[in-house]
């Protein structure tokens, strides 16, 4: 992260905008008696401590994948999902992309190698939302090298927001 400038505009407030890296830039207004806490939060945002090991946990949004579903024009009916069993569980990255998170990236356990796999899939084929502390050091290490959830008060006041509103958007099967 390189800090490019700092334009005074009051007495108050900062410009402050910072590279991220890949030609991509933050830049917001601050208060000037909050600048250093200000960078080292972004910092921390957009390159998370390598040493998961010290942190002891992170919060985390966590689902499980539903029983059944309806695929296809037929309605053909399909139980859990083409890489997940039926009520597996996963761990959900906070949005990626602004689609109102129809789309989610997820960790879940694979169907078939039972290891860990990182795939994107609909909102609709999750159930039984919920927040969570994730202790195991894949897990935490991949949501923090990714942009995922943190150990932060921040991270487990938005899943609690997240949480009013995800638990509609589960697929029901009524035809």
């Amino acid at each position: 992260m390189k800090l490019l400038k700092v334009l005074f505009n009051s007495k108050k407030f900062i410009n402050l905008k910072l590279e991220i890296g890949n030609g991509k830039y933050h830049e917001e207004l601050v208060e000037i008696k909050n600048l250093s806490q200000r960078i080292e939060e972004l910092h921390n945002h957009y390159f998370p401590h390598k040493d998961t090991e010290k942190i002891e946990s992170i919060w985390c949004l966590v689902g499980n994948i539903i029983n059944e579903h309806y695929y296809g024009e037929e309605k053909e009916i399909r139980r859990g999902t083409k890489r997940f069993r039926p009520g597996a569980k996963v761990y959900c990255f906070p949005p990626q992309w602004g689609d109102g998170y129809e789309k989610i990236m997820v960790i879940g356990k694979s169907r078939k190698s039972k290891r860990f796999i990182t795939v994107v899939l609909s909102a609709k084929l999750i159930t039984n939302w919920r927040i969570q502390r994730v202790h195991t050091p894949f897990l935490k290490r991949k949501m923090l090298e990714n942009g995922g959830w943190d150990n932060s008060d921040q991270s487990k006041k938005r899943i609690e927001e997240m949480l009013k509103w995800l638990p509609g958007r589960t697929e029901t099967m009524e035809r």
